[in-house]
């Protein structure tokens, strides 16, 4: 009987210090497994905010996109402003020119009766050069008037290149305000994820220091509890021996 006990109590001695081993170094463990759990959410964090300062980057070029566009429109729209401001003055002149062509060739026609009409040499001679002069002022008005309406072609034919110009941007301004719209709108979504994480992280983090902590008293409650077992069951186990021996 006392031999039976002798092995049940190995049994007990042996169960508890596997018990003891498997509660020594609870504490550590429980450290590593939560810190590799950190690590995982510290890098979810990092990345939530490496793709928000992606967006913003890309939200601060497309900015910087659609006020360069709108200086563009502005710009069109000065120089069509300014064609438009011209023009009047341009085709104006050219109206004078006519007139003035209109009053020099009624002049010539009237020198040129009177340089029918005469047999004066000399007087057929101051006409002929009157004749000349109004020629020669005839010439330079047409081709100013020439030049003028090649400028007034040009002037229309650029007005309607720069409205050409100002509808391809505005369409291009358009687009990237869409994109900024959906930047923007990501961006948010991100940075409200972002906000969920940190302090979910914080939570984590406070309620892991909680659980390492209880582990660490629980190792060392246990420890201490499973050392004082172990040594009461290996006095009986002496005393047991004793006994054997004695009665042997």
């Amino acid at each position: 009987m006392a031999d039976v006990s002798v092995v049940a109590l190995q049994k007990v001695k042996s169960a508890l210090a596997a018990f003891q081993g498997d509660i020594s170094g609870i504490s550590f463990r429980a450290r590593i497994q939560t810190q590799n759990c950190l690590n995982s959410c510290n890098q979810k964090v990092s990345e939530t905010q490496a793709k928000i300062h992606e967006l913003e980057t890309e939200i601060d070029n497309l900015s910087k996109r659609i006020e360069s566009l709108n200086c563009k429109i502005n710009q069109a729209y000065s120089q069509i402003q300014k064609i438009e401001s011209d023009l009047p003055i341009m085709v104006h002149r050219v109206r004078s020119i006519e007139m003035e062509i209109s009053s020099l060739q009624k002049q010539l026609s009237a020198l040129q009766a009177q340089l029918s009409a005469s047999e004066d040499s000399e007087k057929r001679q101051q006409l002929q050069a009157q004749i000349n002069s109004i020629n020669q002022k005839i010439r330079f008005l047409r081709q100013e008037q020439s030049d003028l309406e090649h400028q007034i072609r040009q002037a229309e034919q650029m007005k309607a290149k720069l409205r050409q110009h100002i509808n391809d941007v505005k369409s291009e301004k358009a687009k990237c305000e869409q994109q900024l719209a959906i930047a923007e709108k990501r961006r948010n979504q991100y940075q409200d994820k972002f906000d969920r994480l940190k302090n979910l992280l914080g939570t984590v983090r406070f309620n892991f220091d909680t659980y390492i902590g209880a582990a660490r008293k629980f190792e060392s409650s246990s420890e201490a509890s499973s050392s004082h077992n172990i040594h009461a069951v290996e006095k009986c186990i002496g005393h047991i021996e004793e006994y054997l021996s004695v009665t042997v």
